[in-house]
């Protein structure tokens, strides 16, 4: 090592000491500016000659300008469930199709399969009501490719096409505590769904409905259900192998999963706008209108909203959450013309905490809204905020709000003149 080496290395550390000396006292400087900011009460920073400080509002149920409550068509070919029945004023049915035989089909050419027995599987997700057991009715579906509706998103047009082009089949009784059924196929009816996929005849599938109007629903996981086991709709197949000299070889059993399934809902449930109601299955939606908040004198150009908590009170009487069920709340920003519009537009998403039936007030922290409202004009603003419950397409809760006790906490650090 020579003289200049041990030079450099001596420099180096003693800037070393000299900026860890430096750090030290300015972290103690920041430390002492903080615990005497916490004994006033309140957090300060120099801002010239002024200071800033953190601050409350509070707004009681007259930040609610309107409420509207939306029924929302439960209908739809992307859902997680199949329902089947009657229940809080919502009748269901479901359409259902086996269309990808691939399994036998992508069979070697040395062998083929002949089916000796097929049935449809459906695993059961959960049932509503109070019957023993449950009475389904199904259908099959036309075979003109006129009424061919893989493709087809627009739910009312899949059944003004179909409605009238059905043959009942059979019957079925389901215990409502079982956890899947067997329905039995024709075999013919069968080989022409594997046999004929690129003639004039079509696989439409067939129809699922309660056989009659007593209170009870039924439901059964849908093709996108995509957890494990495996409990999508199938078609079982028990098949011989043969070679292609006729010998036989095996029994063995394929699978068709479902290739389409589509939900059909119809509501007769009316609710009344003085209401803040949510429910699924049958689903409501609250569109709550504020704005009284961007009127108001919420933010000057130097104050900065750093939260705003809105407090929902449960009316426990009229709230029905199953035992076992935790929920949350979503709410985004809507914005249309008419609040029963098609088209309404929706943005940024704040979730609630989770809560439950033992629960009796639910916080949400809305403060990307609130400031995306405060910030614009009304005509370039969205309307309001909308809310709806977690996994509304599948069970049957109901939460009912206390617009009169609904309250909105706003935290906002201000510029306070010395």
């Amino acid at each position: 090592m020579n003289f200049s080496t041990v030079c450099n290395h001596s420099t180096t550390t003693a800037t070393r000491r000299q900026s860890r000396t430096t750090l030290a006292f300015f972290c103690f400087v920041i430390l002492t500016v903080l615990m005497s900011s916490c004994g006033e009460g309140i957090f300060q920073t120099p801002y010239g000659n002024k200071t800033l400080i953190v601050d409350t509002l509070s707004y009681d149920q007259s930040i609610i300008t309107g409420i509207k409550n939306l029924n929302i068509d439960a209908s739809g070919n992307s859902l997680y469930q199949n329902k089947v029945g009657n229940h809080n004023d919502l009748n269901t049915n479901f359409l259902i199709k086996f269309t990808n035989f691939v399994s036998l089909s992508g069979l070697p050419d040395s062998v083929y399969a002949t089916i000796n027995e097929a049935n449809i599987v459906l695993h059961i997700a959960d049932y509503w009501g109070s019957e023993s057991d449950i009475s389904l009715d199904l259908a099959m579906l036309g075979n003109d490719t006129s009424l061919y509706w893989q493709n087809i998103t627009d739910i009312d047009e899949v059944l003004s096409k179909l409605e009238g082009n059905t043959t009942f089949y059979s019957n079925i009784i389901i215990p409502t505590d079982a956890d899947s059924v067997i329905i039995p196929l024709d075999l013919d009816l069968v080989n022409d769904w594997y046999k004929q996929p690129d003639s004039l005849y079509v696989n439409n599938g067939l129809t699922v409905t309660k056989s009659n109007e007593l209170d009870g629903m039924m439901a059964f996981h849908s093709i996108e259900y995509s957890s494990l086991p495996d409990l999508r709709p199938r078609l079982r197949l028990e098949c011989s192998i043969y070679d292609t000299s006729d010998n036989y070889m095996k029994d063995s059993s394929f699978y068709v999963i479902g290739g389409g399934d589509i939900q059909f809902s119809v509501s007769t449930a009316s609710v009344v706008d003085t209401l803040f109601y949510l429910s699924q299955g049958n689903i409501f939606r609250s569109f709550i209108e504020v704005d009284d908040l961007r009127q108001d004198t919420l933010l000057g150009p130097t104050h900065l909203l750093n939260k705003a908590e809105l407090t929902l009170v449960i009316d426990e009487l009229s709230s029905m959450i199953a035992i076992d069920d935790t929920l949350y709340l979503t709410t985004r920003l809507f914005k249309t013309d008419f609040w029963d519009a098609d088209s309404i537009n929706y943005l940024y998403t704040a979730q609630s905490q989770i809560f439950d039936n033992g629960s009796d007030t639910i916080l949400i922290d809305i403060s990307q809204l609130l400031q995306y409202m405060a910030s614009n004009p009304k005509e370039t603003a969205h309307e309001g905020l909308f809310f709806y419950l977690n996994n509304e397409y599948n069970d049957f809760n109901i939460v009912r709000i206390d617009p009169a006790k609904t309250q909105l906490d706003i935290v906002y650090t201000k510029v306070k003149d010395e």
